[in-house]
């Protein structure tokens, strides 16, 4: 396109768009595939529906009475959660690129980021559990720190807890059958 307020190079769109989408579409058959091996079509795409809304671990609370085990269940909510954020990169990579007013914007970013971006994005992990995989996405390119970073540190944020609260939630059940209470 010319010299307008947006300019964008359709080919380089193409690509990063067809990755984008390849690596959503990797993510959603994974989980089908997981959940299909272990409980039924509706249950796994129940299952997937409520991660990609609430995120991976008030799914993974939901998995076990659904009758996923521990594990499988926070492997599916995990591979659900992280179907939107290659498209959600891609998004905010070409409206920071594309758009001057926001390249403008995020320059004291810029200024933060090359100080403590190395390190710093590791911070996400810890926030991911209390602000979800997708506020965690923004902040980081808002951040301006290097996209694999930020998908990798997301990632762990959101294996890590995911795994803890499905194992803990499983846990928990277990305990209430066993003890006087017997629920």
């Amino acid at each position: 396109m010319g010299k307008g307020l947006f300019r964008l190079d359709l080919r380089k769109l193409s690509h990063a768009l067809l990755m984008g989408i390849a690596m959503s579409l990797l993510f959603f058959l994974s989980a089908m595939w997981l959940g299909l091996a272990h409980g039924g079509p509706t249950l796994t795409l129940s299952l997937i529906g409520v991660s990609l809304l609430l995120e991976a671990q008030p799914a993974a609370v939901a998995s076990i009475p659904l009758g996923f085990s521990p594990f499988m269940g926070a492997a599916i909510s995990i591979l659900a959660n992280l179907i939107p954020i290659p498209l959600m990169m891609l998004t905010f990579d070409q409206v920071i690129r594309n758009w001057p007013w926001m390249r403008r914007r995020l320059r004291r970013a810029d200024r933060w980021s090359s100080k403590y971006g190395r390190y710093g994005v590791w911070v996400l992990s810890v926030l991911t559990p209390f602000l979800g995989a997708y506020l965690c996405v923004v902040v980081g390119f808002g951040l301006r720190w290097h996209a694999i970073r930020i998908f990798a540190s997301v990632t762990l944020g959101v294996v890590a807890s995911t795994f803890l609260i499905a194992y803990g939630g499983h846990w928990l059940v277990r305990l209430a059958h066993l003890g006087p209470f017997h629920i």
